[in-house]
């Protein structure tokens, strides 16, 4: 039999997985373990490998909870803050896509607003509106229901007729969600910009919607108030949702006039390495209001001559 190396852990035995900060002197255990390389491990029947060895304490084997757990599919998440570690089942799941045939109960947003919220430990990008039609509400996106891993299958949809995405409303969620979420406290601005990880694309994107505040064209005077920026496919392409209101003079009449905007925007590169620079460009711009307005148009054109 092979030597077993022995081994003195210093507090829990699985504290190296997880940066934890200092301890007070008063809770700390010396303990005496093995490390055991002549373990094997077999995952759904195939052997894998660890980074390091098997642990024995007191008979019992201790494998390290973070790499194991995303071989598995869980999450683990450490907070600091609380000395607490989060393990989270079902985090992204694949869940069927929804029916293109299914006809969906529509409503047109209002009030929309992004926020970070936290759900089972992690922070998470949320959408939120209320539907114009009356004072029902709120409904929360379902893409970002499902981001959070909370299986949305058999909970019924609402369709935004602005954006066109599906929506679950406050009541339905909390079938799934228990409790619910909570604001995280990480989030300092009115907006999320969901997606990017990149501090220095991020700052460029929030000198983007700082910059287009507030412009003027001739006679007509334009205010923006961001809603959400979403990364979507590609390196350096995001989806902006603005909702902006334009007010003036035109023959005469004052015009006030607010509708909401679906950008893309694209960050451009230039130079390299620590002189790496970024400019934002939009690739388009369409006015929801518009084009749901043409929609519906469209529609009673056609069933007015069948």
């Amino acid at each position: 039999m092979k030597r077993w190396k022995r081994v003195l852990i210093m507090g829990a035995v699985l504290g190296g997985t997880f940066t934890a900060g200092v301890y007070a002197e008063d809770v700390l255990q010396r303990v005496e373990a093995y490390l055991r390389p002549d373990f094997s491990i077999v995952l759904d029947g195939k052997a894998i490998q660890l980074e390091g060895p098997t642990l024995v304490y007191q008979d019992k084997s201790y494998l390290p909870l973070k790499e194991l757990g995303n071989m598995l599919g869980v999450n683990i998440l450490w907070k600091g803050d609380n000395k607490t570690i989060y393990i989270n089942s079902r985090i992204n799941p694949e869940q069927p896509a929804e029916d293109a045939n299914t006809t969906y109960e529509e409503f047109t947003l209002r009030s929309p607003s992004s926020q970070m919220v936290t759900y089972l430990g992690a922070d998470y990008p949320l959408l939120t509106v209320y539907a114009a039609e009356g004072s029902t509400g709120p409904y929360y996106r379902l893409s970002d229901i499902r981001r959070m891993g909370i299986d949305t299958e058999g909970l019924k949809k609402s369709k935004e007729k602005l954006t066109g995405e599906l929506y679950v409303s406050d009541g339905e969620a909390r079938k799934r969600w228990g409790k619910g979420v909570t604001p995280s406290r990480t989030n300092r601005d009115n907006y999320v910009i969901a997606g990017e990880l990149n501090s220095d694309k991020t700052a460029k994107l929030k000198d983007y919607v700082k910059s287009t505040a507030s412009f003027k064209i001739k006679d007509f005077s334009y205010t923006t108030r961001p809603i959400m920026i979403e990364k979507i496919d590609g390196e350096n392409r995001y989806e902006y949702l603005v909702y902006q209101t334009m007010y003036g003079r035109g023959n005469g009449y004052s015009i006030t006039q607010s509708h909401y905007f679906r950008a893309i925007l694209r960050l451009d590169t230039s130079g390299f390495g620590d002189n790496l620079t970024y400019t934002v460009n939009v690739e388009s711009r369409t006015d929801l209001n518009d084009e749901l307005e043409k929609k519906e148009n469209q529609k009673a054109e056609d069933s007015a001559n069948p």
